[in-house]
């Protein structure tokens, strides 16, 4: 604090430039030096004269505005000093209050030494005048600036209407569109413009400008509808088409970011060079996003299942096959369901569960138990089809027993794909040796990178049809007679490399007997392929593949016999590795024998005490085989002779499909009807829970190693379209960004 002679001067920071106290005194703060330091100068007001604090360069603002004054002494600072009144007419000045208001002040008065009126620093005290026209101006120029001219009804006789901001409207011509400034907005510019641009309507009464204001407001909302709907239709088709495209990725089993990274950015280009920028503009409105594809994908999965669900509902009875596997580190048990719909069979993916726990039989039961839980009956399932594994097929806690305790009516049936396999395993020692040593030397060449290399380039310098080997794997049905085939064929590329890299193998190429081994499993195994791959496929019936076995039954039992006559035609690989020379009559007794394990074993898996096909020839052709088994009514009796009497339905037995035809009679013969068809219903195989495993392995790639791929899998593997028109209502149309 300083006192220089009556005054008080005070030095400190402050964000407030005036505050004013009680009792007439005044305190008067010039900002100097650094912004937030000042000086206050404490002082009886009549120092100045009442007038002084009346000048219209004061103008007065809230504290919110400028702060709250923070009294601290600065540092630095020198008081100015000058004529000052006496001690006596100075009283001492207490400070009460900090009223919520203050004073700013004018440029001029930035500095101390221009507020006392000195020169020390080259200012002048500010003349009065001076400020009152710069206040003056400054509120003219405000006033002017906040004018706006509002619009009155009584505009539309020039034919006006208002438009644009409601603050601050702008006339706008009804007549010819014109839109004119805010500032226009007087009768005499608006009467004016009547006048100048549309002289002969200046005379119309006001009805006139009130119907061209309608004619021009339904015009707009035409409009605005017209751009409302071509954009809401662009985003309801764009929508459509993600959904579309989802479906697409997830059949084609490929991972969720190939849509924005391939699909949409080539879909552009196509569209840009074809159709034009606006297509590819309108194709970037799909969204194909790796979320947005996972999105579509659960809700088009969603649909599907309640589709399959309302089926399965409206349909008498369901059969279904079971299939448990590993993928990766999860056990997923896969379901597939058989039904009748639409006067028809239809065959679907039921559901993907995952096992948390055990495997056993109780664990698979819980599993699809809860999933059926309020959704589907057991008590109309009729049939269950699995692999035969321990845990499905046990006496007292498997998979079927718990099944048939909810399911009287279920009747389980051993895949016959996985008996074929069985059957066919067993071989004499001499063959399965010569299996071995094919295996071995299919590891030798595999098994080490250079091996394979090298060996590729000595294939294609002997001009060999094929340059590499197939691996054999016990779980592939098919492996083993391929794996043999590819070592047969190339047994002359083997021989050479084997011997350049001096293994003992390169000796069984030399080996004729081996040799001729090797030809007879290539040939056998191929049989064996071939009847493997007629009893895959889908809507298959135990009729069907019952006459598959049945007749390779008998050919193994004919081929024994011409073997014994030294007959090998039906094995065309041996029969040119052998010439015109006769076999030896070690090969012939090791083919017979072999021959004849595989009918015995064929026997055991297929015992003929329990063909499905006995005592129900009838279902297969009610036309040809009449009933005469004692387990039919007399009415279903009754009723097969009337059907097989019925001319018409022969012609129609002729051109359709075994399950379609008893679903077409059933309500004109239904017991009959009945017991057919839930004699067809029932799964043959399981091979499309294997097929469906296949397909879990394509998807489980690097980048979605770790997906839950149910819902895909349903996608991928239901042949039920789904229902787009309302997965696209369900959803709001909205373009992507």
């Amino acid at each position: 604090m300083l006192t220089v002679s009556r005054w008080t001067v005070f030095a400190f920071q402050l964000s407030a430039e005036v505050i004013r106290l009680r009792d007439r005194q005044r305190i008067i703060a010039s900002w100097i030096g650094a912004p937030g330091f000042g000086i206050i100068v404490c002082g009886p007001i009549d120092l100045w004269g009442e007038n002084y604090w009346k000048k219209p360069n004061w103008k007065q603002t809230t504290c919110e505005d400028e702060g709250t004054a923070t009294r601290e002494p600065a540092r630095g600072l020198r008081a100015s000093t000058g004529e000052n009144p006496s001690d006596s007419e100075n009283p001492v000045i207490q400070q009460e209050k900090v009223w919520p208001y203050n004073y700013s002040m004018s440029k001029q008065q930035k500095s101390l030494g221009s507020f006392f009126g000195r020169g020390g620093r080259g200012q002048k005290r500010p003349n009065n005048d001076d400020n009152a026209e710069t206040a003056e101006a400054e509120t003219t120029k405000k006033k002017k600036a906040s004018c706006n001219r509002k619009y009155d009804k009584s505009y539309i006789k020039y034919g006006f209407i208002a438009t644009g901001d409601l603050h601050a409207p702008s006339p706008l011509c009804v007549v010819c569109g014109d839109k004119l400034s805010n500032e226009a907005m007087k009768p005499s510019k608006l009467l004016r413009h009547l006048e100048t641009k549309h002289p002969s309507l200046k005379d119309k009464p006001v009805e006139f400008f009130v119907r061209k204001k309608c004619e021009q407001a339904g015009q707009e909302q035409v409009g605005q509808k017209e751009v409302l709907r071509a954009t809401t239709s662009t985003n309801a088709a764009a929508l459509r088409v993600s959904y579309l495209v989802a479906s697409r990725i997830a059949k084609a089993k490929k991972p969720f970011t190939v849509g924005e990274e391939l699909i949409l950015p080539a879909a552009k280009v196509m569209c840009r060079e074809l159709l034009g920028e606006a297509a590819a503009n309108k194709m970037a409105q799909v969204s194909l996003s790796a979320t947005t594809d996972s999105r579509r994908i659960d809700d088009i999965a969603e649909d599907i299942e309640a589709q399959l669900l309302e089926r399965l509902n409206e349909s008498p009875w369901y059969a279904i096959q079971v299939d448990e596997s590993t993928d990766v580190d999860k056990a997923i048990l896969l379901v597939y369901v058989r039904y009748i719909f639409q006067d028809d069979v239809h065959e679907d993916m039921l559901c993907a569960l995952l096992l948390p726990t055990n495997t056993t039989g109780e664990e698979l039961f819980k599993s699809l138990n809860d999933y059926m839980s309020g959704k589907l009956d057991w008590s109309f399932c009729v049939g269950i089809c699995t692999d035969g594994a321990a845990a499905v097929t046990g006496r007292l806690s498997g998979f079927t027993t718990r099944v048939k305790e909810v399911a009287p009516e279920c009747q389980s049936t051993h895949c016959v794909i996985h008996r074929e396999m069985l059957a066919s395993r067993k071989m004499s020692p001499d063959l399965n040796s010569v299996l071995s040593d094919v295996v071995e030397v299919v590891n030798h060449i595999k098994a080490k990178a250079l091996n394979s290399r090298l060996f590729e380039q000595l294939c294609e310098e002997m001009d060999a049809e094929h340059k590499r080997l197939l691996l054999h794997t016990e779980v592939r049905w098919l492996s083993r007679g391929r794996a043999l085939a590819r070592v047969l064929e190339l047994r002359e590329p083997l021989q050479r490399f084997l011997s350049g890299k001096k293994s003992p193998l390169a000796a069984h190429f030399s080996d004729e007997e081996w040799i001729a081994k090797l030809a007879y499993l290539c040939d056998i195994f191929n049989l064996l392929n071939e009847l493997n791959l007629s009893l895959q496929g889908r809507m298959t019936t135990v009729f069907k593949l019952a006459d598959k076995v049945s007749a390779f039954k008998a050919k193994l039992e004919l081929w024994g016999r011409r073997v014994d006559r030294g007959i090998f035609d039906m094995f065309p690989t041996l029969a040119g590795i052998l010439g015109e020379t006769e076999a030896a009559p070690s090969l012939s007794q090791l083919v017979r024998d072999h021959l004849s394990s595989l009918a015995t074993e064929f026997e055991r898996y297929f015992p003929t005490a329990n063909d499905p096909r006995r005592a129900k020839e009838w279902v297969y052709d009610p036309f040809v085989n009449v009933p005469g088994e004692s387990s039919m009514s007399a009415r279903e009796e009754d009723q097969l002779l009337e059907l097989a009497s019925d001319s018409g339905l022969k012609s129609m037995f002729d051109i359709t499909s075994l399950p379609a035809f008893w679903i077409k009679v059933k309500a004109e013969y239904p017991e009959i009807a009945t017991k057919a068809l839930k004699t067809l219903l029932p799964f043959p195989t399981s091979h499309l829970c294997e097929a469906g495993y296949s397909a879990m392995n394509a998807m489980k790639t690097k980048l979605q190693n770790r997906l839950d791929i149910r819902n895909s899998l349903r996608v991928s593997l239901s042949p039920i379209t789904p229902r787009w028109d309302r997965l696209v209502a369900g959803k709001q149309a909205q373009g992507s960004h």
